[in-house]
């Protein structure tokens, strides 16, 4: 004997398990039996349970194909109104989406204001969707502006030998319609190669080398008592330990009163 019926919400709860089981289209979570659907609510007393009849909601996706309406071109994005969507999936939540720049068309994009504009009708794939922002696609054959409004009358557009046009007042504009062919974006290498310097600097073969003379460093030793450093090892030593001690006693570099540092 079914003794009441009432709407119901997807996850909206209906009894607790104390009083009824779960039925069909419906599931218990933490005690409380909640339904799985949009419908209605049968409460089924000979049985004690609990079960909803209508039909289940199908909430947009990645790879889902929706429609909407342009309500503002950015310089690197266009944002759209979200009006429906394909094969009876119900647009939850949010309603704005975005199409970035880059995946706009396959082909190369100087400005946004050339492929959409405001008031455009726009068919759209999902490439990302999640609680608080959803991210759109048009880059292949059949998605993109599929009705133009005329940004000088308003009229609607007819498309025409890659060109828009408007019959009420001949104006003509570009968009990234939804029927033209995808050309694969190309990127073609510098023609020539690398081109030699203006200046005429050429690398050394061999990297660096030793030109001899006073002012030689790597490569040469220099003798000092017992020892030989090379030159930039022992100029670098005495100057960061022997000439800071000098310095504190007010002596030269080579270690005598009043004296200059002698220079190697």
């Amino acid at each position: 004997m079914v003794e009441k019926q009432k709407m119901i919400l997807p996850g909206e709860n209906i009894t607790t398990e104390e009083e009824y089981a779960s039925g069909k289209n419906t599931f218990a979570a933490n005690g409380v039996i909640k339904s799985k659907i949009i419908g209605t609510a049968t409460f089924d007393d000979t049985k004690k349970e609990v079960s909803v009849k209508g039909k289940g909601i199908r909430p947009i996706r990645m790879g889902d194909i929706v429609t909407g309406k342009v309500t503002l071109v950015k310089e690197s994005t266009v944002v759209l109104e979200l009006l429906s969507a394909e094969n009876g999936k119900k647009i939850l939540g949010v309603k704005t989406a975005q199409l970035p720049v880059r995946n706009v068309s396959t082909e190369y994009v100087s400005e946004l204001r050339k492929t959409m504009r405001i008031g455009d009708i726009v068919r759209a794939k999902i490439t990302m969707a999640s609680p608080l922002a959803i991210d759109l696609a048009t880059n292949e054959k059949g998605l993109g502006v599929i009705k133009a409004y005329c940004s000088n009358c308003r009229q609607e557009m007819q498309y025409s030998n890659e060109k828009l046009m408007c019959l009420a007042c001949g104006n003509t504009e570009e968009r990234k319609w939804f029927e033209a062919e995808q050309k694969p974006r190309e990127f073609a290498p510098r023609e020539g190669g690398f081109r030699p310097r203006e200046d005429g600097f050429r690398p050394r073969d061999g990297g660096f080398r030793d030109r001899g003379g006073s002012g030689a460093g790597h490569g040469r030793n220099f003798d000092r008592g017992e020892r030989s450093f090379p030159r930039s090892n022992f100029g670098a030593h005495e100057q960061g330990h022997e000439g800071r001690e000098a310095r504190r006693q007010g002596q030269g570099f080579a270690g005598h009163q009043n004296k200059p540092a002698q220079r190697w």
